[in-house]
């Protein structure tokens, strides 16, 4: 299923004012995990994670302080000691090195990562955000644990606001499906209508420190 999604000027540059520009998504499916155990895993520390850490920012999702967004900085699914786990990292440095390799980039040797659970229940969205707009900004990813009907959206960044000509990658949420996308895209997703919890992993790949910030993971 691997497809790279481009998102980039629709019109050649005909300024020196203009801007040039590409952004990038790539998109794959894990079948090597097994994300029931994944699922299970993050409704049973859900309840730990709430009442040990107190809430911080959403990052702009507007999922609110009762969220474990809000303590995204503040645990590292990948840090949790299980076997799923571990064979869910393999694959996620994987798929970042397919990622880089296909578009002819380097594989740093010091990848970190920071990856948290998003919980959704019915009547919940994430609203508009973006993961890192700063000159360091690298990687970010989405990872489907547990979906029915939602879907991920993706905005061209140099068209937030174009109105009616905004443009947007909609992309269908399934179990196990991998979506590495440049860091500084603005995404968000549908509203969950079904009782069930739509569970999902976010994370951050970043690279070119030395150190380890708190709760970050050697990738």
């Amino acid at each position: 299923m691997k497809q790279i999604i481009l998102i980039k000027n629709d019109k050649l540059k005909q300024s020196a004012f203009a801007i040039d520009y590409c952004f990038y998504l790539y998109e794959n499916i894990i079948k090597e995990v097994d994300f029931n155990t994944i699922e299970s895993l993050i409704l049973k520390k859900e309840k730990e994670i709430l009442k040990k850490y107190s809430s911080g920012s959403d990052g702009v999702t507007k999922l609110g302080s009762k969220s474990l967004t809000s303590r995204h900085q503040k645990f590292n699914v990948l840090k949790w000691n299980h076997k799923e786990i571990k064979k869910l990292q393999k694959y996620i440095l994987l798929h970042t090195k397919e990622f880089l390799t296909t578009l002819l980039l380097p594989i740093p040797g010091d990848l970190k990562i920071q990856c948290w659970a998003n919980v959704m229940r019915k009547g919940e969205k994430i609203q508009t955000h973006l993961h890192d707009c700063s000159h360091k900004a690298y990687i970010s990813g989405h990872l489907c644990v547990s979906s029915m009907t939602t879907h991920t959206y993706y905005i061209d960044p140099l068209k937030y606001f174009a109105g009616k000509d905004q443009r947007i990658y909609k992309s269908k949420n399934e179990v196990g499906k991998i979506t590495l996308f440049s860091a500084n895209i603005p995404h968000y997703t549908d509203t969950v209508m079904d009782d069930k919890e739509r569970i999902t992993l976010a994370f951050d790949i970043t690279t070119g420190e030395s150190f380890l910030k708190p709760n970050e993971k050697k990738l």
